[in-house]
């Protein structure tokens, strides 16, 4: 398991390119209403496959956590080394 911080919570264009990001792999949330830009307070799961990615979000910080091949693969899609 891999945890990393993304971004400030008031930093709305990087949440903006992640939720693409997340999208462009395929990368889906486990409910709808997570498709809006930004992401909700607390905890959202997202899944590809079999493979659990999780977004928290709190007043001060973005932060993924899931398996260190998952987490790798949207950090090099979020920073365009794909």
């Amino acid at each position: 398991m891999l945890r990393i911080d993304i971004c400030a919570a008031d930093d709305h264009d990087t949440q903006a390119r992640l939720q693409a990001v997340l999208r462009e792999l395929g990368i889906v949330a486990d409910d709808t209403w997570h498709d809006e830009p930004g992401f909700g307070t607390g905890l959202t799961r997202h899944r590809l496959g079999d493979q659990e990615l999780t977004v928290f979000k709190d007043a001060w910080v973005v932060d993924l956590a899931g398996s260190e091949e998952l987490v790798n693969r949207v950090l090099a899609a979020l920073s365009g080394r794909q």
